[in-house]
């Protein structure tokens, strides 16, 4: 089984369409990533010369731009080492922290903090641990010279601590209660195969006294209001859980959530991708969310992936409404290749209306969940 997550990625819009920024050998194409999964790098090899700054910090000569530019969020502190993997020669590993304010353009301007530079070869195996910080942003650049191997494979370990130092448990209560007398409002993450607990960042949006970032497999607040909140849930090697307008009544109310974890043959419904009405036409609002699966697969390039169109065609399934859905299925596989993945790793099939959440939808909120798009990991 294949432990894999979807990541983001940097577009920009320009006129006449949109495009994908897939050069991560700079700074402003760096790739987020997810601690303790494996991915797998492939170097470039030059693309002129060093424009990095980096040496400003340690002195070494780096003459080429033969970089590979990540970044890292810590959800909570704790200690990050580096774990590479199928090194055939050496590379430099290089470690900056910069604050929540700043990006990665903070090392060019000399104002980040260089936590580590560490030589590699395949002949390392100790493992240096660095502590990083749930409120810092965190940039690992790796640099080889353009004529070694290209290709490595590397894991951020990360070991969240608590304010004592000791290892956070899987299992995280978070108990925010004030007044016992007044309702509450529980939530709890849980593995969807396992049933175990599952530590996770919970954004909840509501414009009430919920609002706020947790970190917690079991979160109680006080609540007494009735909401609709948007929620957005995120752990380490689970696809991400977003809902919009879910409904906290104003009693004492448990909600249980449960997560998928990301493996080989999974499939997921790709959220919030809109497509001009019966046209196969991308808009603007759907690119948060293509730019996660590009940088998934940049990372892992052994992985490939089916696209899967599906319409909301009231009544029987129509020849017209699967030419539709693969037509949506394919715009997306082109946008991904502008980005750089290779073709043969993509296939998309229009679905139609043959496989609907709601086969009778009542509202338009089914009728929209019936027009989606998924991705199964092959």
């Amino acid at each position: 089984m294949i432990r894999l997550i979807i990541i983001a990625f940097v577009i920009w819009v320009g006129n006449g369409g949109v495009y994908a920024q897939s050069d991560y050998t700079n700074c402003a194409g760096n790739i987020d990533i997810t601690a303790n999964v494996s991915y797998e790098l492939s170097f470039k090899g030059s693309r002129g010369k060093n424009q990095s700054s980096i040496e400003h910090y340690c002195k070494l000569p780096i003459d080429y731009n033969n970089f590979i530019y990540l970044h890292y969020s810590p959800p909570n502190d704790g200690q990050i080492s580096l774990d590479f993997f199928n090194i055939q020669d050496s590379l430099h590993a290089f470690i900056f922290e910069v604050l929540s304010s700043q990006d990665c353009k903070a090392i060019a301007q000399k104002k980040a903090k260089m936590l580590a530079v560490e030589f590699r070869s395949s002949q390392d195996s100790t493992l240096q641990e660095h502590p990083v910080y749930a409120n810092r942003n965190y940039y690992i650049v790796l640099y080889r010279d353009p004529s070694k191997s290209a290709v490595l494979s590397l894991k951020v370990n990360y070991r969240p601590l608590d304010k004592t130092g000791k290892n956070i448990r899987d299992s995280l209560l978070l108990n925010l209660i004030s007044n016992y007398d007044t309702p509450i409002y529980e939530v709890h993450l849980r593995n969807v195969i396992t049933r175990e607990p599952v530590v996770a960042k919970i954004a909840i949006y509501a414009s009430s006294n919920l609002d706020g970032t947790y970190q917690a497999s079991d979160l109680l607040l006080n609540n007494q209001k009735k909401l609709r909140a948007n929620l957005q849930i995120v752990a380490e090697g689970y696809y991400p859980l977003e809902l919009n307008a879910h409904t906290v009544m104003a009693g004492s109310q448990a909600d249980t959530f449960f997560l998928i974890p990301i493996s080989q043959g999974s499939i997921t419904k790709l959220d919030d991708i809109f497509f001009i009405g019966g046209l196969a036409i991308i808009l603007d609002e759907s690119l948060p969310r293509l730019k996660k699966l590009r940088d998934f697969l940049v990372l892992n390039e052994s992985v490939s992936i089916e696209i899967q169109g599906h319409v909301n065609d009231e009544g029987a399934n129509s020849l017209s409404s699967k030419r539709l859905s693969k037509k949506r299925a394919k715009k997306i596989m082109e946008y991904l290749i502008d980005s750089g993945v290779e073709p043969f790793r993509l296939s998309a099939v229009g679905l139609g209306n043959t496989r609907p959440i709601y086969p009778n939808p009542e509202t338009d909120e089914q009728k929209e969940a019936n027009r989606r798009v998924e991705i199964k990991i092959k």
